[in-house]
């Protein structure tokens, strides 16, 4: 809290208090509540747990004093997050005593020892209960409300149920699913906490280095981290339960090998797809061929990429394919091939068709758009079969005709080489009846 009403506090203060440290102490403190609800005998192992949860307890009671000192105590208690707060540093002032507690109890024979136990634990609870306060917000925490919401639901039915007496088969149900529920619901909010991450730090690398295909990538990426964090925590809270995961897995092995045969096909999708993306056979707006389908990219996917063709027909080919159809990247190169076929009518004299095969090689020869042509005079059947082989540069067609595709450039060539025969020829001396023009491209 860095402005105040009443009372100004030094900025290095002041900075101890502000809403992020708070926030990182909140989170702090219920890791260390967890652990120690979850499994008391921890402390055994870690002692420095309890010593956190002690700082912990201080730093709160110093954030109290500050905020007080700069507000005022009206201005305060106005705010009832505030109050809360208040309660929840009050009740934790016991906990101060708390290492004292087990001599006491030895020394002087203290009987009410479970009920005081049971007094540190709720003031632990209501500490974990400030995180409300940040999660009801429309922050950072945001994201996480929901499992927040889950672990304070779990925690409060468990610390209730610890209020009565129940028989005894209902309490080691309890004790037994209390910390596996803790563990799952911790690790949904780690699963995005890793989900946030990967949005920082992976996401901007991905799209610097894969361009359009940095969102498929992702998407397999952020799959692969989330089943794999769920299945470890999902080992760790069926161990925790007093179980073998190993035993309990191959006990589900039948069920597995029929679930694995279901998902065959997905998961060799993802795995090409991952290939794909990694080895960069080809990007969006790539012109390629595989197998029997050619097109361009349009869309990369997890379990597919789709193809637009030339007829503007779109097509969604499986990932799969990839490991067992060669690819044909078309736009790596820098010349293309394009054929068509003129048909002249056999009704033709032959000064007149002379005159035609002569006018067809000027317009090829001179024709803007090609680089070099070839002229076949075919087999005669019913007509006079004149087949032009053509070659395209690229990057010309691009410069003079910057609106087209890949995929249109051959065709278009062709047709505008076939127009310009066919005036050429039409402003020629043949007879126009006697003239029969075909293009096949």
């Amino acid at each position: 809290m860095n402005k105040t009403n009443n009372r100004t506090i030094p900025k290095f203060i002041s900075a101890l208090i502000s809403e992020k440290i708070v926030l990182a102490i909140i989170f702090l403190n219920a890791f260390v509540f967890l652990s120690l609800d979850i499994n008391p005998k921890i402390v055994s192992s870690y002692p420095w747990l309890e010593q956190v949860d002690i700082i912990c307890v201080c730093y709160f009671i110093l954030e109290a004093i500050l905020k007080i000192y700069s507000l005022g105590i009206k201005e305060y208690i106005n705010d009832h997050w505030n109050k809360f707060d208040l309660i929840i540093v009050i009740s934790s002032l016991p906990i101060l005593l708390e290492p004292l507690i087990p001599d006491l109890a030895n020394n002087l024979s203290w009987t009410p020892i479970l009920r005081m136990t049971r007094i540190f634990r709720l003031a632990k609870f209501l500490r974990l209960g400030r995180l409300m306060r940040y999660a009801g917000r429309d922050g950072a925490l945001s994201e996480f409300r929901v499992s927040i919401y889950l672990i304070l639901l779990i925690v409060t039915v468990n610390f209730l149920l610890s209020l009565i007496e129940l028989p005894k088969h209902i309490e080691t149900v309890i004790d037994i699913s209390y910390g596996p529920l803790l563990i799952l619901a911790s690790v949904a909010i780690l699963s995005k906490i890793l989900l946030i991450a990967q949005n920082i730090f992976l996401t901007p690398y991905l799209e610097n280095e894969y361009g359009d295909g940095a969102e498929a990538i992702g998407d397999i990426t952020r799959t692969i981290v989330a089943v794999l964090t769920w299945i470890i925590g999902l080992i760790i809270a069926i161990e925790f339960a007093g179980f073998n995961s190993f035993s309990l897995f191959a006990g589900l092995g039948i069920g597995s090998i029929a679930v694995a045969f279901a998902a065959q096909d997905l998961l060799g999708n993802l795995l090409s797809g991952a290939a794909l993306f990694s080895q960069k056979h080809f990007v969006i707006g790539d012109y390629i061929k595989i197998g029997n389908y050619e097109g361009k990219v349009s869309t990369l996917g997890l379990r597919s990429f789709v193809l637009e063709s030339s007829d503007g027909s779109k097509i969604a080919i499986p990932n799969k394919i990839i490991n067992t159809e060669p690819i044909h990247n078309l736009s790596i190169r820098e010349k293309l091939n394009g054929e068509i076929s003129l048909q002249l009518s056999t009704s033709l004299k032959s000064e007149e068709l002379n005159a035609s095969i002569q006018i067809i090689k000027e317009v090829s020869n001179n024709f803007p758009l090609i680089n070099n042509c070839r002229i076949n005079i075919d087999e005669m059947k019913f007509t006079h079969n004149i087949s032009i082989t053509y070659i395209v540069n690229i990057n010309d067609i691009n410069k003079l005709l910057p609106e087209l595709d890949l995929m249109n450039i051959v065709p278009t060539v062709g047709r505008k080489l076939y127009m310009k025969i066919f005036e050429d020829l039409e402003k020629s001396n043949l007879t126009p009846e006697n003239t029969v023009l075909f293009v096949q491209n």
